[in-house]
C-alpha cells in the first residue's frame, strides 16, 4: 500500500484558545491525498479552507492531530523547514513573491545554489524560466526587468505560480489565488497549474468557491 504525499490525522486547530474570543476552526479532521493528485476544497466562508492550508505550512495553531509529507510527521516543524517542501500561493496577489524587486530577481531569489556569487549577478531569465512564463498565456515574457508591484493582480498572480513550480517542491498550496482575477486570465492560469502538476508529478491543495472552473478536469472536490 502506497504511502500517501499528503496525510492529515485528527486535525483541530483553535484560533485565540481560552480566551473569549476562542473559534475553533477546524476539529478532528481527517485527509489523505496520493501523490501527484489534485484536490480541490470548498465550502463556505469560515468553514475552515484556508485554515487547513495554514495549519499545513505552519502557519496556524495546531492543537491536536499530526500533519505528515510523504509519511513524515511535519507537525512540529518550523514553518521555514516546512517550506521546504511546501510551496504556497495565497489570495493576495502581493504575497508569495517579492513586490520591489524584478521579475528575473524574483525568479532569481528561488535558486537553490548561491545566487548572490560570483558577481556578476545574473540579469536574464533562462530559457525554461521564459517558457514557463510564456506558458501562463500572458505576455511578460519581455517584462523581466519590471517590478513586481508595477503589474496587474493576475500578472503577478502568473508569476507567484510560475515561481512556485520553479524548484518543484513535492506539495504546492493554492488558496483562492483566482478570487481577484478575470475569467479568461483564470483560466489561464489554471490550465498552466494543471498542465504542470501532471508534467512534475506535483501534489496540490486548491481551495476555490467557483469550482465550475474545475469541474470539467475530474478533479477530486472535498467539501468542508
Amino acid at each position: 500500500m502506497s504511502i500517501p504525499m499528503i496525510e492529515i490525522k485528527n486535525l483541530t486547530v483553535i484560533y485565540n484558545a481560552g480566551t473569549p474570543y476562542e473559534v475553533v476552526a477546524l476539529k478532528n479532521f481527517s485527509l489523505k491525498v496520493d501523490k501527484g493528485k489534485i484536490l480541490v476544497i470548498t465550502g463556505g466562508n469560515g468553514s475552515g479552507k484556508s485554515t487547513l492550508l495554514r495549519a499545513i505550512n505552519g502557519t496556524a495553531p495546531i492543537k491536536e492531530g499530526q500533519i505528515l509529507i510523504d509519511g513524515v510527521d511535519i507537525t512540529k516543524w518550523s514553518t521555514p523547514k516546512k517550506a521546504k517542501l511546501i510551496g504556497v500561493v495565497h489570495q493576495d496577489t502581493m504575497l508569495g513573491t517579492c513586490p520591489n524587486l524584478t521579475i528575473q530577481e524574483n525568479f532569481q531569489l528561488t535558486d537553490q545554489k548561491k545566487w548572490w556569487l560570483p558577481l556578476p549577478y545574473k540579469r536574464k531569465l533562462s530559457k525554461n524560466q521564459i517558457e514557463s512564463i510564456q506558458n501562463t498565456g500572458l505576455p511578460l515574457d519581455s517584462r523581466e526587468a519590471s517590478k513586481i508591484n508595477m503589474l496587474s493582480g493576475g500578472q503577478r498572480q502568473a508569476i507567484a505560480v510560475c515561481l512556485a513550480f520553479e524548484n518543484q517542491k513535492p506539495v504546492l498550496l493554492f488558496d483562492e489565488f483566482t478570487s481577484a482575477l478575470d475569467e479568461n486570465t483564470t483560466n489561464n492560469i489554471l490550465g498552466y497549474l494543471f498542465e504542470n502538476a501532471n508534467i512534475l508529478d506535483t501534489t496540490i491543495l486548491l481551495v476555490m468557491h467557483n469550482i465550475s472552473l474545475i469541474e470539467k478536469r475530474y478533479i477530486n472536490i472535498v467539501k468542508l
